[in-house]
C-alpha cells in the first residue's frame, strides 16, 4: 500500500483513535517515518480532533455530581486502609474535577468516533464517485471515437468524386452485396461487404481490382470488432472491375478463382 492509499484507507484516522490492529499500527507507523505526505495527514487529524474535543467539551450535568460521589462511597474499603477525613471544602474541588474531566472525555469519544466514521463514509463516496467519473469519461472516449469513425464514412459516402461500384453474389454466394467506393483521382479505395457471411476461423475475405486485364491485390476484409463495417482498402490506380474471393486467413498473393464470391464492373 503506497501513501496516497493509505491516507485514503481510513487507516489514520483509525490510528490515531487507537481503533488499529497491531499489524496496522506497525505498518502506519513505518510510513509515518518514511513519507512526509503521511506524516502531514496524520499531523493534520490529530489537531483536527483534538481542536474538535475542546470545541465539543461541555460541563456535566449537575446530577452526575451525586451518582459519581454515591459510586464511590458504594465502593469497599480495605479494613488495613486509613480513612483520612476531608472536609466538604476540600473534596468539592478534586470531586468536580474528576466528573468534568469523565464527561468531557465520554462526549469527546463518542464525537470523535462520529467524526471517524462520517470521515470514512466521505472518503467511500469520493471514491465512488471518483470510479464513476472514470467510466463515464471512458465511456465518453468511446462515443467520441464512434462519432468520428461514422462522421469519416458520412463523408465517403456522400463525396461526388467517388464512383460507388456493386458488387453482386455469384456461385454458391448468389444473393450476397458489397459496395466500393472509389476515387480514381486519388486512388482511395472505400468498401462496405453489406451482407457478406461470416467466415470459419482460418478463412478471409480478399478484394481485387482487375487493372489491365491482371488482378491486382486490394486487400483483405478485416475480421473482429470492425469487421463488415466500411473500410479503407489499397489503392487502386486503374480498374476495370471489382472481385471478392475467400482466401486463407492474411490473404493471398494470387486470387481463387473458384472461391470468388463478388464481382461488379467499373
Amino acid at each position: 500500500m503506497n501513501a496516497d492509499e493509505l491516507i485514503r484507507s481510513g487507516l489514520l484516522e483509525a490510528y490515531v483513535l487507537g481503533r488499529t490492529s497491531p499489524d496496522e499500527a506497525r505498518s502506519v507507523e513505518r510510513m509515518r517515518a518514511s513519507d512526509a505526505s503521511v506524516r502531514g495527514e496524520l499531523e493534520a487529524i490529530e489537531a483536527a480532533l483534538e481542536e474538535h474535543a475542546l470545541r465539543s467539551a461541555v460541563a456535566p450535568p449537575p446530577a452526575m455530581k451525586a451518582v459519581i460521589l454515591g459510586k464511590i462511597a458504594q465502593e469497599p474499603r480495605k479494613a488495613d486502609t486509613p480513612v483520612i477525613p476531608i472536609s466538604s471544602e476540600q473534596k468539592r474541588p478534586f470531586n468536580w474535577l474528576a466528573a468534568a474531566s469523565i464527561g468531557g472525555l465520554v462526549l469527546s469519544g463518542l464525537m470523535n468516533f462520529l467524526q471517524y466514521a462520517e470521515m470514512r463514509e466521505v472518503r467511500t463516496e469520493l471514491a465512488r464517485l471518483e470510479n464513476d467519473r472514470s467510466v463515464l469519461a471512458e465511456e465518453l472516449g468511446v462515443q467520441r471515437a464512434s462519432f468520428q469513425q461514422s462522421q469519416e464514412q458520412l463523408a465517403v459516402v456522400m463525396d461526388p468524386r467517388r464512383r460507388t461500384v456493386w458488387l453482386n453474389g455469384v456461385g454458391n454466394a448468389l444473393g450476397a452485396k458489397a459496395r466500393i467506393y472509389w476515387d480514381k483521382d486519388a486512388q482511395a479505395v472505400h468498401m462496405d461487404p453489406m451482407s457478406l457471411a461470416e467466415l470459419p476461423a482460418g478463412q478471409q475475405y480478399q478484394l481485387w481490382a482487375l487493372v489491365d486485364g491482371k488482378p491486382v491485390d486490394a486487400g483483405v476484409i478485416a475480421k473482429g470488432d470492425t469487421a463488415y463495417t466500411l473500410q479503407r482498402m489499397k489503392d487502386v490506380p486503374n480498374a476495370q472491375a471489382f472481385a471478392v474471393t475467400i482466401e486463407q486467413e492474411g490473404g493471398s498473393p494470387t486470387p481463387t478463382l473458384t472461391a470468388m464470391v463478388l464481382m461488379g464492373n467499373v
